[in-house]
């Protein structure tokens, strides 16, 4: 592929306008617009060679609001996370030194526990990406290529994208995986919400190169 300025300069516009959207319209983005998303994912790389066809390693599930699949996806989850949250709580109750390490993960996920996700309720799409286990484990670096060229898809759309991170301690959750129609455990899991942002993003603060990058020489 040849050197494109044009194609250069807008890529990096849409890199530098990419953001986390946690609030959403009720707008519904076209149909064709979401294809084209989920079609960026699918030509993502992944982590390791497999021996296997591409569509057996990566499974993309989309999710519509406002349908009985929607809602018994977004109550299992919820209830996963009250339950993992419990744990949180009890293990810093019992070991306190854990508070250290723990205490941020434990304030966030018991604001989701007493709140829930309000993307799950307003984005008109909740997009799970499964990719099946293997050796070496490289699911979720295979994940998180197909999720960012989602984000970078959606954001040329002009269309939000949240990550749902927590979709990945569903893995093994019996009743979810099998909404999916997979066998709980042989696939780790990831997720996000797509839509129409409903007001526009915060400017992005200055990022300088020389303060993340050291020339090794």
């Amino acid at each position: 592929m040849e050197k494109n300025d044009q194609t250069i300069g807008t890529l990096s516009e849409i890199v530098r306008a990419r953001r986390t959207i946690r609030s959403f319209s009720n707008n519904v983005p076209p149909v064709e617009e979401m294809e084209e998303i989920l079609r960026s994912a699918i030509f993502a790389p992944f982590g390791r060679a497999t021996g296997l066809p591409p569509k057996e390693i990566r499974k993309i599930f989309v999710f519509s609001q406002g349908t009985e699949p929607m809602e018994q996806a977004r109550e299992l989850l919820l209830m996963e996370i009250s339950r993992v949250a419990r744990k949180v709580k009890i293990a810093i109750t019992l070991f306190p030194f854990l508070k250290k390490t723990m205490g941020l993960f434990a304030e966030r996920i018991s604001v989701l526990e007493r709140k829930g996700i309000p993307g799950l309720l307003e984005a008109p799409y909740y997009v799970v990406i499964a990719t099946r286990k293997g050796f070496p484990a490289m699911e979720k670096q295979t994940i998180a290529h197909a999720m960012q060229n989602m984000w970078l898809s959606a954001t040329a759309q002009g269309l939000g994208l949240q990550p749902i991170s927590q979709t990945s301690i569903m893995s093994k959750n019996k009743e979810f995986m099998q909404l999916l129609g997979l066998k709980a455990g042989d696939y780790e899991l990831d997720g996000c919400v797509i839509g129409v942002q409903k007001a526009p993003a915060e400017p992005r603060e200055e990022r300088q190169l020389e303060d993340f990058v050291t020339w090794v020489r």
